[in-house]
């Protein structure tokens, strides 16, 4: 009859294993805060690699506070702003993984007015949205499932291909309307901007951008057009403790 002998180490080996693991656990929970209620939940879709991408002339760029509370309502745990040296990329623009990158005149922005932008990018990192493109370029391309875990390399399928560009736009305007709203609404909570001094004061002062075959962003008129039925949602939010 064979009895099993348990070395006087194991049980200490298992309960420090069991506080690296609740350490762990805890570190990894503290990492990712809760978003706001009202914001939509992250999608559950597909993770890809995105290395990150170099940014030619960009310096790194201390975040407003209440860049870092709408981060934080969007329940994304790390975003890196960045300043550009020029105009090239627009006033502002977001990079895979987690960077917001402003220009200039951006910066030179009435805040409320900067709030929507840095809003609007946020949103698309926390709504995952370059995992979107990846996953979508892949499908129309024909490709199959899991050819790769590079997200560049599925978003260069698009390089020069204006059809398949054609055939993503819907989504891509899609994603635009959904980062205005939302980011009206983080600008709203976190920078007490009412969307009247935020997303419309800066369309309006922007013209009438936009539009065209496969573009992403519609003309001003329609993104105010867009936004006019949360203002209420906006007004309300001004009014809550910033997180």
């Amino acid at each position: 009859m064979c009895t099993l002998a348990i070395h006087p180490v194991w049980p200490g080996l298992g309960q420090g294993l069991f506080l690296i693991l609740f350490v762990w656990a805890g570190s990894m929970h503290a990492a990712q805060p809760v978003p706001a209620v009202w914001f939509p939940d992250t999608p559950t879709i597909r993770h890809y690699v995105w290395a990150d991408q170099p940014c030619p002339g960009c310096t790194a760029l201390s975040p407003r506070p209440g860049w870092s509370r709408m981060a934080e309502l969007a329940g994304v745990s790390h975003v890196q702003f960045k300043a550009a040296s020029g105009e090239s990329g627009g006033h502002a623009y977001s990079v895979a993984p987690n960077a917001v990158v402003l220009s200039p005149s951006a910066l030179k922005l009435d805040a409320c007015q900067l709030a929507f932008l840095v809003g609007h990018e946020i949103v698309h990192i926390a709504q995952r949205h370059f995992d979107e493109d990846a996953i979508a370029l892949s499908v129309y391309s024909g490709k199959p499932a899991h050819w790769t875990r590079q997200g560049e390399e599925a978003m260069q399928l698009a390089d020069g291909n204006f059809s398949l560009a054609l055939r993503v736009s819907h989504l891509w305007q899609q994603q635009e309307q959904e980062a205005d709203w939302l980011g009206a609404l983080l600008a709203a909570q976190a920078s007490e901007c009412s969307i009247e001094r935020s997303a419309l004061a800066y369309f309006r002062q922007s013209g009438e951008s936009g539009g065209g075959i496969a573009a992403a962003h519609p003309p001003s008129s329609e993104r105010i057009g867009h936004l006019l039925p949360f203002a209420e949602s906006a007004q309300r939010l001004t009014q809550r403790e910033p997180r």
